[in-house]
């Protein structure tokens, strides 16, 4: 299920006022995100991409949808974590020792969509993690 939420904006052709949808998903194994808009005047558009989405798009989806946490317990699993976060999700390598330097540790916080897709990644490389869903405030 995506993770989305509605952000105020305008028509560009007409400049009546409407909302720009976006959100995440999790298709075809990949973390994907995506940006609507339709207008009764017939303008609209849709565009998406994979990985992370812009900053504000993100920010917006987590305080609408809620946030989620993936936690890890087990020490011997430290090295897959940091490679899925640094490399697959380009965490800064110092932030990612910093939250995994004593266990058990929150891992990642994002979308429930992006704690999804970290969750069955790690269970890919053996890592068994658990998702904690939070509902928007």
């Amino acid at each position: 299920m995506p993770s989305t939420a509605r952000i105020p904006s305008q028509c560009a052709t007409c400049r009546k006022p409407g909302f720009l949808e976006v959100g995440q998903e999790v298709a075809q194994g990949q973390l994907k995100w995506f940006e609507r808009f339709s207008c009764g005047c017939g303008h609209g558009f849709e565009t998406g991409g994979v990985g992370l989405p812009a900053p504000g798009m993100r920010k917006s989806i987590i305080a609408q949808s809620g946030k989620a946490e993936v936690w890890v317990d087990d020490p011997k699993k430290v090295p897959q974590v940091m490679a899925l976060l640094v490399k697959g999700l380009g965490v800064p390598e110092a932030e990612a020792l910093k939250r995994l330097a004593k266990l058990p540790a929150v891992a990642f916080e994002g979308s429930h969509v992006e704690a999804t897709f970290i969750s069955l990644a790690l269970e890919k490389g053996g890592v068994v993690g658990r998702v904690v869903n939070h509902l928007p405030s």
